[in-house]
């Protein structure tokens, strides 16, 4: 198992790995970003390029790749080997039923899901291109304006008029039930399984690493015929999909996001595929489903401009106005670009007709509320009561989702203008809003990502004073032996490896961190390296010797107190059991106790 981890690691880069998934800036020798597992405004999650490990000072996660990989994409270690394993170019052979030749357990049900899903792919791949009703699907993607490069680079593929074809074909490596865990498959009411898409062109669903999740697949051919086939169907939620969190060609899309500092967000696959085509590479869809507040998260990692553009049809519109008050609420900054060409519905067709030029199109988008306003103006007499109601409704609700005051005050100005209202009864209309909003936001906001916290070890205390000392290792010399009584047995552990021949008590000022070979306690000295680096990096000497004493004051105060407590608890149990003896000598330790903390 090391072997393979060990090549991992000296393959991947950690600053090119977690700058795939967030805006890094440069912090001294490190790189630091904003937390993506909690919320902050500023950046306190923090990158070192020398020791490979990342740490957020806010949330208290960190560690390595694997670390990063894991949470970020909310899976385990398997599938976080497979990830890796992949981005470093080294393939995993499997030396048992599950497990590869270092004896690892690399293959997880997630995995397996996985890999069922991308042969899958391949098969509808072959039925596009190799059969004969597969040639028909391949001309009217070729008519809709798609090259045959769009086509292979987005895997699209043709599912067969048929109950069993690809079952029959996967059954060959995988079981029915893992077919079926994979979405690939319904069950019958009598029995056994049927392929859930069939006389479909597929597009492939790919998570932010190109692996496919799940499908969206669009009828054709005579099934396009009945009235009562929906024109969609995709995946339904899978250990390995979920819609809320998945948006379709970002894997492809998120370097050019982060190079244009912008993203694109349309309603269609082939909105996104032709957009791509015409070079508007930063352009994504939702997988089936409206915009959520865990797709605004995904598209936060790479930046804080977001454009929308859907149909201009009633669903559209909802879509846009939903879509809108979840970024505005996210602190994005919110553009709306319309097709104002009646022949043209979607970016889709707009690409079809006017090629490369919606590269230029899709960049130029008006700013959401001068959107918004000047809609309104031609929708509503605002020369008319109602008229001016149905104006207000319309826009305030996107005031009261602004963050930016100024912003705010600026368009409450134009709007009370143009109905000749005071400004008062606006901002009335806009604090009822923002309750509304509020209410709306909660109940409809995700479940907790499945985060887990970083293994339990030192406290914060503990976790400062142990940089502290890295940063300054003639500290160590400063504690007394009645000190060491309050410090956990980890932390003195720790202290053994920043002064490896020296007890703490003696000065050790000048001595070199001891290398590590037990991979837990390497890991926490790591850590505890990059956060002397940036904690205490602008303190000057004596500010660091004030430090020390608080942090051991306050450890000392902490204990003693926890102490304390638990004695308050003893007292009463050893009165209520009537043992004087035992109730005389906790009495006497209370008192002691106190005196301590006095101190």
């Amino acid at each position: 198992m090391a072997g393979i981890i060990d090549q991992i690691k000296e393959r991947v880069d950690i600053v090119d790995l977690i700058a795939s998934y967030l805006k890094l800036q440069k912090s001294g020798i490190n790189y630091k970003a904003r937390c993506p597992f909690h919320n902050e405004k500023s950046g306190s999650f923090f990158v070192s390029p020398d020791r490979q490990i990342w740490h957020c000072f806010g949330c208290g996660l960190g560690g390595d790749a694997f670390g990063f990989v894991k949470q970020i994409e909310g899976v385990e270690f398997p599938e976080a080997l497979r990830i890796l394993a992949a981005r470093a170019g080294i393939e995993l052979h499997h030396g048992g039923e599950d497990h590869g030749q270092d004896g690892i357990e690399w293959q997880s049900q997630k995995t397996k899901l996985l890999d069922i899903s991308e042969l899958a792919t391949k098969f509808f791949e072959k039925q596009l291109w190799q059969s004969d009703v597969g040639a028909k699907a391949l001309d009217y993607l070729r008519s809709r304006g798609l090259t045959d490069e769009s086509i292979k680079n987005f895997r699209l593929g043709y599912a067969p008029d048929s109950w069993d074809a690809l079952s029959n074909f996967l059954q060959r490596s995988y079981a029915s039930k893992e077919i079926f865990d994979a979405g690939l498959v319904i069950k019958k009411d009598g029995g056994g399984y049927y392929d859930r898409f069939r006389s479909r062109i597929m597009f492939p669903i790919g998570d932010l690493n190109g692996q496919v999740v799940g499908f969206s697949a669009r009828v054709f051919g005579e099934t396009a015929q009945n009235p009562e086939a929906p024109k969609y169907v995709n995946t339904p939620q899978t250990l390995i999909y979920d819609k809320s969190r998945v948006l379709y060609g970002l894997d492809k899309a998120k370097l050019d996001i982060r190079r244009q500092n912008r993203c694109l967000v349309v309603e269609g696959n082939m909105d996104v595929i032709m957009s791509h085509q015409a070079g508007a590479a930063h352009v994504v869809a939702s997988s089936g489903t409206a915009l959520t507040e865990g797709h605004l998260r995904i598209i936060k990692r790479y930046t804080d401009n977001l454009d929308l553009c859907f149909d201009a049809d009633d669903a559209g519109t909802t879509a846009t106005d939903r879509g809108v008050d979840l970024a505005l609420a996210k602190g994005f900054n919110v553009g709306i670009i319309s097709i104002n060409e009646s022949d043209l519905k979607d970016p889709a067709d707009y690409v079809k007709k006017y090629g490369s030029k919606w590269l230029e199109y899709a960049t130029k988008s008006q700013p959401f509320m001068e959107f918004y306003y000047k809609g309104a103006q031609k929708l509503f007499d605002v020369a008319t009561a109602l008229g001016k109601k149905l104006f207000v409704q319309k826009l305030v609700p996107f005031l009261a989702s602004m963050a930016n005051k100024i912003e705010q005050a600026h368009w409450v100005g134009e709007i009370a203008l143009v109905l000749k209202t005071k400004e008062e009864l606006l901002y009335n209309e806009i604090e009822s809003a923002r309750s509304k909003l509020a209410i709306a936001l909660e109940t409809e906001s995700l479940p907790a990502t499945n985060i887990q916290k970083a293994e339990a070890g030192l406290d914060p205390q503990e976790e400062s004073l142990l940089s502290l000392i890295i940063k300054k290792p003639a500290l160590i010399g400063n504690i007394k032996p009645e000190d060491m009584e309050f410090l956990s047995a980890g932390l003195v552990n720790l202290f053994e490896q920043v002064a490896p021949s020296e007890p703490p008590g003696k000065p050790i000022e000048g001595q070199p961190l001891n290398v590590l070979t037990e991979p837990t306690l390497a890991m926490k000295m790591d850590l505890a390296y990059l956060k002397s680096q940036e904690m205490w990096k602008d303190f000057k000497e004596h500010e660091l010797d004030e430090e020390f004493g608080k942090l051991i004051g306050q450890i000392r105060r902490r204990k003693v107190s926890a102490r304390l407590n638990d004695l308050e608890y003893e007292i009463k149990t050893a009165e209520k059991a009537q043992n004087k003896e035992r109730l005389s000598a906790l009495v006497g330790e209370f008192s002691k106790i106190s005196k301590q903390l006095a101190n």
